[in-house]
């Protein structure tokens, strides 16, 4: 089912940056946008009781090129930037900053708690300094629906 999760995820993270990506000639002056993602999970978050959880961060500039990600101020290259149980087992705070300007982008998160013992998540979203998109959820075992978040950037 985690597989499913992730590539269903990253499928639609390809095809949503596909179908909404132009050229510079097409939309000027459209891109220059920074973005930060902050997410935390409590200390609660348990990979070995089940706890599942991942973030997934794309964007393309205005030319169509993918952009690096900083993963708490490290550099990371590809399509899509995923992070997920392993990185934040035990409850940990994982901040993403795109490390150039940018046309359009996506940010994904979801999971699921599978153990007993339920966590929270707090994120927020920021383009260019500004709030895009902020909140705190606690997943609880048998939750339905399943958490899953989409912010286009």
């Amino acid at each position: 089912m985690k597989t499913f999760f992730i590539n269903l995820s990253l499928t639609a993270l390809v095809t949503t940056l596909a179908l909404t990506s132009c050229s510079k000639k097409d939309n000027p002056g459209s891109s220059g946008k920074k973005a930060k993602v902050t997410i935390t999970l409590s200390n609660t978050f348990s990979k070995a009781e089940g706890d599942y959880f991942t973030a997934t961060v794309t964007a393309n500039t205005s030319s169509g090129a993918t952009l690096d990600w900083l993963v708490n101020g490290t550099r990371q290259t590809g399509t899509a930037i995923t992070i997920g149980t392993d990185d934040f087992n035990g409850g940990k705070t994982i901040i993403l900053e795109s490390a150039g300007d940018f046309y359009v982008g996506l940010v994904k998160m979801g999971g699921f708690e599978f153990g007993a013992t339920p966590f929270a998540v707090s994120y927020k979203v920021e383009v260019n300094g500004a709030i895009k998109d902020q909140g705190n959820e606690t997943l609880v075992k048998n939750q339905d629906p399943l958490f899953s978040k989409n912010i286009q950037l």
